[in-house]
């Protein structure tokens, strides 16, 4: 998909901290952390470069995105890193091999995400990581809001599927899941309970741990890794 659809208009939401975007930001980053302490990464989807600001001082940092207005603030959000503006499809053209790709809620726009998966597979070096988030169409307020749920208000999510079914492309590709869980930051009723502005600094393991307790929102497969840690209770 080209990248009109995604300009100014799009991202001004975005901006500031401690709304849902700069807490997702947040945790996606941290989750990568967790998993590499360092090597060549590749967001694909990038938009405005906040995953990439938070790594680029441990990582090797590489990002695109179809939107040009989001590279271009990419560019000064994570100065460190090289992104320029491509599709996934084009995912194929960057140098790599890479310790890790990551493609945060970009596989749903797909036409053929497969064939996406399948380039990704070739560009991972061997016991690299690929991370991926998308909506989850099992969640329990999928079914509960029907056409209402957020991700089919979205006419650029062409590829909505259950999580067996992305779980069935990846191994498909050439990946070994090794976890899928939600990670609990779209369209849930706990969401308000995350403050705009924490009167106290929340620590950041409590955090993860609720996140991935009570989320439904997404599906997260990694590739080749080992767990770093047992699910807390309420993950299994």
């Amino acid at each position: 998909m080209g990248g009109g659809h995604y300009g100014a208009s799009f991202f001004e939401e975005y901006g500031g901290k401690f709304n849902q975007y700069w807490w997702a930001r947040r945790f996606y980053a941290n989750l990568i952390k967790r998993y590499r302490r360092g090597g060549k990464l590749l967001e694909i989807g990038c938009g405005l470069g906040h995953v990439l600001a938070r790594l680029e001082d441990r990582f090797e940092t590489y990002g695109i995105d179809v939107s040009e207005f989001a590279i271009e603030r990419a560019r000064h959000n994570a100065p460190k890193s090289v992104v320029r503006v491509a599709t996934a499809e084009e995912a194929g053209s960057l140098p790599g091999p890479f310790d890790v790709i990551a493609a945060f809620h970009v596989v749903e726009h797909l036409r053929d995400p497969a064939a996406v998966l399948r380039e990704c597979a070739r560009m991972t070096n061997p016991g690299g990581l690929l991370l991926l988030a998308t909506p989850n169409t099992e969640a329990p307020f999928a079914k509960r809001k029907g056409a209402r749920w957020y991700a089919n208000t979205d006419p650029t999510h062409i590829s909505l599927k259950p999580p067996r079914e992305w779980l069935s492309l990846v191994r498909g590709a050439g990946y070994r899941v090794r976890r899928a869980f939600g990670d609990g930051l779209w369209d849930v009723p706990y969401v308000p309970l995350v403050p705009a502005r924490p009167a106290q600094p929340l620590r950041q393991a409590r955090l993860d741990r609720a996140l991935a307790r009570r989320g439904a929102g997404a599906l997260c497969p990694g590739a080749r890794v080992r767990l770093p840690r047992a699910p807390a209770r309420g993950e299994r």
